[in-house]
């Protein structure tokens, strides 16, 4: 409600605007309840779907595969002779030899 005031303080009624009985309340809208008020698991959605999942494929990639240390995860360009396992320097070769060649296996 906006209200004037004058220079000697008096508020001015005239300019207020004052709610009339006539008027009707802005009622608030109801959300309508969710039809999946439990949502289905992933086993129902993968046997409903089956089809269009199993379809879902991807050609090869015409890059060539990428080479990471089996140690710390870096670019490894090194393999070990005894395992085939890509390791990225000599740490990590010492590391590999250590604890996580399968030559013993």
């Amino acid at each position: 409600a906006v209200v004037s005031t004058q220079s000697t303080g008096d508020v001015n009624l005239t300019a207020t605007k004052l709610p009339t009985f006539d008027e009707k309340p802005i009622a608030k809208k109801r959300k309508k309840a969710s039809k999946r008020r439990f949502p289905k698991s992933f086993a129902v959605m993968l046997e409903e779907e089956s089809e269009r999942y199993r379809a879902a494929q991807i050609a090869p990639s015409t890059l060539p595969a990428r080479n990471f240390c089996a140690v710390c995860g870096y670019p490894s360009p090194y393999k070990c002779i005894v395992c085939g396992a890509k390791y990225c320097s000599i740490p990590c070769r010492d590391t590999h030899s250590d604890t996580r060649c399968l030559k013993w296996a």
